[in-house]
């Protein structure tokens, strides 16, 4: 499917704030028999992530059509909406930048009575909280597997 926007946002598949998109996309799917839409929203820090999702979340809410939300951003203080799988339930993003991560020794480090610690600032502390987290995305998948049948 190729949607076109007159907007300056273009993406594959429409306008980024294009709500009529979502909408669209979902319909086919259903249309189809595919498994439901799905949107992954990243970018740098204050660029609208999570003004984007909000409104899409507001949107399918209005359409009775409410959405499976996963948050991977372990930093975010708080969310305006509910998200049904939260990064932040399974690791603490401060506790990681405050214990640092346990780095194992290679074959040519030399002996050590214990794995070097290196301290690690905001952006290391989100990339260590998403791999942490990725130790347990299999669970995060099947959760999802199982959901898949009852969205769009």
């Amino acid at each position: 499917m190729n949607l076109s926007c007159p907007s300056s946002t273009l993406r594959p598949g429409g306008c980024l704030y294009c709500l009529d998109a979502c909408q669209i996309m979902a319909d086919d799917a259903r249309d189809e028999g595919r498994k439901p839409s799905v949107i992954i929203t990243i970018g740098m820090a204050g660029s609208g992530k999570t003004t984007f999702v909000q409104r899409i979340n507001a949107h399918l809410h209005a359409q009775r059509k409410p959405p499976y939300i996963l948050n991977l951003d372990p930093a975010v203080t708080q969310l305006p909406f509910d998200a049904n799988i939260d990064i932040r339930d399974t690791v603490d993003y401060a506790q990681v930048m405050k214990q640092s991560v346990l780095l194992l020794p290679t074959a040519l480090s030399p002996p050590l009575n214990h794995p070097p610690r290196y301290k690690l600032g905001p952006n290391g502390g989100i990339l260590t909280s998403l791999n942490l987290f990725t130790t347990k995305f299999e669970q995060v998948l099947a959760l999802l597997e199982k959901r898949a049948p009852t969205l769009e």
